[in-house]
């Protein structure tokens, strides 16, 4: 049966990041590599999102906003979305998640402090560390039989060496669903060691069918620790250049200083196209993302049993949320490094690493290699494929033609 989401922007020469020519041949060696990196998707907007940007468009005007209900909206799309009842009080906004990820680093912390980030870990994560003065506590997932896992020891090791938690949830870039009892072993370390725990939860709105994502703040609600939950309508929607999240606060005076910190920067309110467009996302894209968790599902579906029925030494790790995942390439490592290695020239690239310089110029798809997420994971790569299943299919056939050539 046909879907929506079968049909794909077009968007070569739109000043899209994820379709620059340049900075796809910086990571893949290849300029013409179909993209399947920057996470964002090329699926055509939610209907609502899309006529309030042309209602606006029409009207010509673009002023000063005001947004009376945005935490009223945003409270009543946890409640739909996640069965989780917030006190819209508890809410501020943020200029992006990255940026609220700052915010609590800067707030709840000083320099010098370790932070406890899991890993594999989202790059800019470890960048605010560094840009912030404060020092990465590198948590490793336990990992075993292609999933990662929640390493208990290791974490509580890691936890007593740290000021704050940075949690991710779901997981990227694996697609690693947390459950309410590992969610609460979490709480339960914060709290014994008197630290917060600040959870990026971008991808907890596309968790695919048969899974569940609990935000780690209605997870803590028989725990007590501090948490600030950062969840946005970017991945959930689309819209991820339209930078806008919510902050989640269970300490009123955490809360406080947020919001004072965001005024003092007069970054306290979200501006008047996105602000717009987050609300109508909130208040009508319900059944669309429903759709978009069932599609996104099926393609995780096509890519695990693809390789598994291929036998091409490369596994999919995990993929239980969002539209991004670890591809396990270790089965097939070794031929693929001697060949870059003996053909650098082939193979050259600014930025990439063995894996994703071998794909971008021997199946011409362009994928994040696993070393941007830790140098430890040079034989991953994170493949998003958060478009049409064709070009998924297409893509994995390539993949399969280029690994039989070895």
């Amino acid at each position: 049966m046909n879907s929506i989401f079968d049909t794909v922007a077009d968007r070569r020469n739109t000043n899209s990041e994820k379709w620059n020519k340049i900075a796809i041949s910086s990571i893949a060696a290849n300029s013409e590599a179909e993209p399947f990196w920057v996470a964002d998707m090329d699926f055509l907007p939610e209907p609502h999102i899309k006529g309030k940007a042309e209602e606006l468009a029409k009207l010509g005007v673009f002023g000063y906003p005001s947004f009376p209900d945005f935490n009223k909206t945003a409270a009543s799309w946890l409640e739909r979305k996640h069965n989780w009842v917030v006190n819209e009080g508890s809410i501020a906004y943020s200029m992006g998640l990255l940026h609220g990820v700052s915010m609590c680093i800067n707030l709840l912390t000083k320099k010098g402090d370790h932070i406890l980030i899991p890993s594999p870990t989202y790059k800019p994560f470890r960048e605010l560390c560094s840009l912030n003065d404060r020092v990465m506590e590198d948590y490793e997932l336990g990992y075993k039989d292609g999933a990662f896992y929640l390493d208990r020891e290791r974490f509580i090791e890691s936890a007593k060496k740290s000021k704050m938690i940075l949690f991710c949830s779901p997981h990227n870039p694996s697609g690693l669903v947390f459950s309410q009892e590992e969610l609460e072993f979490v709480l339960g370390v914060a709290k014994d060691l008197d630290i917060p725990v600040v959870s990026d939860e971008i991808h907890g709105d596309l968790v695919h069918p048969g899974y569940t994502h609990i935000p780690m703040g209605k997870a803590n609600e028989k725990i007590g620790a501090e948490t600030i939950t950062l969840m946005a309508p970017s991945k959930t929607f689309n819209v991820a250049g339209e930078h806008s999240a919510i902050a989640i606060f269970s300490s009123d005076s955490t809360l406080n200083r947020f919001k004072h910190a965001q005024s003092a920067l007069w970054l306290s309110t979200p501006g008047y196209l996105i602000g717009e467009l987050t609300e109508a996302a909130y208040k009508n894209g319900l059944e669309w993302n429903e759709e978009l968790c069932r599609y996104l599902g099926e393609n995780a579906e096509l890519i695990s049993s693809f390789l598994e029925e291929n036998n091409l030494g490369i596994k999919m790790v995990n993929g239980k949320a969002s539209f991004v995942t670890f591809l396990d390439c270790s089965g097939v490592w070794d031929k693929i490094e001697k060949k870059v290695r003996e053909n650098p020239d082939r193979y050259s690239s600014s930025s990439g690493g063995v894996l994703s310089r071998f794909f971008g110029v021997e199946a011409s798809v362009a994928m994040n290699d696993g070393t941007w997420f830790g140098s430890q994971y040079k034989k991953f790569v994170r493949i998003n494929y958060g478009t049409s299943r064709e070009r998924v299919y297409n893509a994995l056939l390539r993949i399969k033609k280029a690994v039989e050539s070895l």
